[in-house]
């Protein structure tokens, strides 16, 4: 059953629903002027929701000693009557407590799933003698009721539980297709990597940055459209190919370019958005070469503060480079030391209640009230505190590269 003791949401709603129906019996069934729910967990009965505090007490009792009315409905699979404590003599120590709380009668019905006690439905009356067929025949149909709604919040709580299994399982998926950010001297980098809570599956977002054999630094960001496994093979693929033909050392439109003509040629995905640039680092600045396929502007934020798109050097989507196209837009952009460049895909930027555009100026505003000193792990957690709710509909991808402050000579 629902685990009794945790505060999840399924366990909320089991409460609820069962303190709606313990009052629903209590004015429901002739005679009642009390009612309680227990459920068998591991064997042990508790009683989640009761009209009154001394109903519960009463359960409780009975409960502890393993003995009494409500023991015996859901062991025996039967429903007992209690016409009168003070003349009954099968459990004197109940007797005693009810009688204390002002109860004289009781009717207990067990709550059965299949063939299994579940849990059972105690009802009780101030007089003597006050459930009769009536009553009986009345509290049968909230047993039914109970029973039904048990067994729906059993099955919801199993594929509640069931996607967040899946979703752990496609969240260390994903980071496994991910690179491992490598120590280059005079760049300092980091990235997140959050899963969708919408769903348990795998995407096709990616980010990479590699050191080039002359001396650049590959960065790279995209998304292949989808959200299966199928979004994370061509994410996958897609990484390492870019890697290689930018390993050669072509220019970032070329790259991209080539990037096209393989996908369309061998069917890797449907469409993708990329971004690859060359960091090339020099005695007083740097400089970003970049090329942009149907992505997302990058961000680069200057020593001063101040933080800008950069919108230059856009181009169709990978897999969409119309026939006889064969060369991209390539954009570059001066690095001061110590500027920082903000990748990210737009699963950080567009939500339901905005929309992109809106969405990267608040990343903008973020960037620019952040310390100047701050690095790329700040930054990340900075932007990710901002911008991305506990549950969130996309999956996101974010890379923060910074140039050291002072340049290699």
């Amino acid at each position: 059953m629902v685990p009794l003791t945790s505060t999840d949401e399924t366990t909320v709603e089991l409460r609820r629903a069962l303190g709606d129906l313990a009052r629903l019996a209590r004015d429901g069934v002739p005679g009642c002027a009390g009612a309680s729910v227990s459920l068998l967990h591991e064997g042990t009965p508790t009683t989640l929701a009761a009209t009154q505090d001394r109903i519960r007490e009463l359960d409780g009792a009975q409960y502890a000693r393993g003995s009494g009315p409500c023991v015996t409905a859901m062991r025996d699979q039967r429903p007992v009557t209690v016409d009168d404590y003070g003349a009954d003599a099968r459990w004197p120590e109940v007797a005693d407590e009810a009688l204390e709380a002002g109860i004289r009668s009781s009717l207990s019905l067990p709550l059965v799933l299949g063939r299994r006690s579940i849990g059972g439905l105690n009802l009780y009356g101030a007089a003597p003698t006050t459930f009769g067929a009536s009553s009986l025949e009345a509290a049968r149909t909230f047993v039914r009721q109970a029973v039904l709604m048990l067994g729906y919040l059993q099955q919801l709580h199993s594929e509640r539980a069931r996607r967040q299994r899946e979703q752990e399982v496609a969240a260390i998926l994903q980071r496994s297709l991910l690179p491992t950010l490598p120590q280059i001297e005079g760049v300092s980098c980091a990235a997140r990597y959050l899963v969708s809570t919408d769903r348990a599956q795998v995407g096709g977002d990616w980010y990479d940055v590699f050191a080039l054999p002359d001396g650049g630094v590959g960065i790279a960001v995209g998304d292949v459209m989808g959200h299966d496994i199928t979004a994370a093979a061509a994410m996958g693929q897609l990484r390492s190919v870019l890697r290689s033909y930018a390993y050669e050392g072509s220019r970032p439109a070329l790259v991209l370019d080539r990037l096209d003509r393989l996908v369309q040629g061998f069917d890797m995905a449907e469409v993708a958005t990329a971004i690859y640039g060359r960091l090339l680092r020099g005695p007083e600045t740097g400089m970003f070469i970049f090329a942009n396929a149907g992505h997302l502007p990058p961000l680069v934020r200057h020593p001063d503060g101040s933080v800008h798109r950069l919108d230059r050097g856009s181009s169709p989507l990978i897999g969409a480079l119309a026939p006889g196209v064969t060369h991209r837009a390539e954009a570059a952009e001066v690095l001061p030391p110590g500027s920082l460049l903000l990748l990210y895909t737009d699963g950080l930027v567009e939500t339901r209640d905005h929309d992109v555009d809106r969405g990267i100026d608040r990343v903008c505003v973020t960037l620019g009230g952040l310390d100047p000193d701050a690095g790329p792990e700040q930054v990340c957690d900075a932007v990710v505190a901002e911008m991305v709710e506990p549950e969130h509909d996309d999956d996101v991808a974010l890379l923060a590269v910074k140039t050291d402050q002072r340049s290699r000579s």
